[in-house]
């Protein structure tokens, strides 16, 4: 089982494909969120997981694609990796309105991501207070 990693920074991209490693779990890597969806669908039997930037193509196409992919039925755990996560108050809403529009379990703020640190943040709709990596 694979983690989809869904970023157009590489350095963000790379920090949570370093994580995932050393936890032993494999992914791969989208850099757009059309490429995220064509990946999921090549691979959604083998995923565990999809990690999804917000801007990327559009300042909101990781959440439209993230939408799509939890509409689809997929099992696994949505996760949102972003810089919104850091700018005070944003957490404290998302954790709400993420799991009712897209799905969101887990949210991941990307200043401490940005030193190689996985800060893991549940939504309502997380299934455990432990992070699923």
């Amino acid at each position: 089982m694979k983690v989809l990693i869904v970023d157009d920074n590489d350095r963000y991209a790379e920090n949570l494909r370093t994580f995932l490693s050393e936890k032993g779990i494999d992914s791969i890597r989208a850099y757009t969120a059309k490429e995220g969806l064509d990946l999921y669908q090549k691979h959604s039997h083998d995923l565990r997981g999809i990690i999804t930037d917000v801007t990327m193509e559009t300042q909101t196409s990781g959440l439209w694609a993230i939408r799509k992919i939890w509409k689809s039925g997929f099992q696994g755990d949505l996760i949102m990796a972003s810089t919104g996560f850091d700018v005070f108050g944003v957490m404290g809403v998302s954790y709400y309105l993420l799991p009712i529009f897209f799905g969101i379990q887990w949210m991941i703020p990307k200043v401490p991501l940005k030193t190689g640190k996985v800060e893991w943040h549940p939504t309502k709709a997380a299934k455990s207070t432990q992070p699923p990596y």
